[in-house]
């Protein structure tokens, strides 16, 4: 089983796409150790993007979910907005969590090099 600081680390490479700054980094504060959970079969990863209107959200989320996809294949992963940090929560968890909607962005980010 994988610990807290283990996912921590394994998101360090993630940067936010507005800036070069990894969304561990603690200026950017968007995931915090205390906003992952880890059990024996999942990890949950909650994010807080950098102001609620935040337009890149949703593409935090999926690169989130597609590094510890990457590095933890086997775990269930799963990966939110922090409750309240976004004006559009509903609409940004469904585009993380609704796997054809993921899949297709996965695809569309590997065409262009991005990922």
């Amino acid at each position: 089983m994988t610990s807290i600081s283990e996912v921590f680390e394994a998101l360090r490479p993630v940067q936010d796409p507005e800036h070069p700054i990894s969304i561990t980094d603690p200026r950017m504060a968007i995931v915090k150790e205390e906003y992952i959970t880890v059990t024996e079969d999942a990890i949950q990863v909650q994010f807080k993007p950098t102001v609620p209107h935040c337009p890149m959200g949703g593409l935090i989320g999926i690169l989130i979910r597609h590094r510890l996809e990457e590095v933890y294949p086997t775990s269930g992963i799963r990966v939110m907005l922090l409750p309240g940090s976004h004006s559009r929560e509903h609409e940004v968890n469904s585009m993380i969590t609704d796997n054809a909607k993921y899949s297709g962005i996965v695809a569309q980010l590997k065409e262009r090099g991005l990922i």
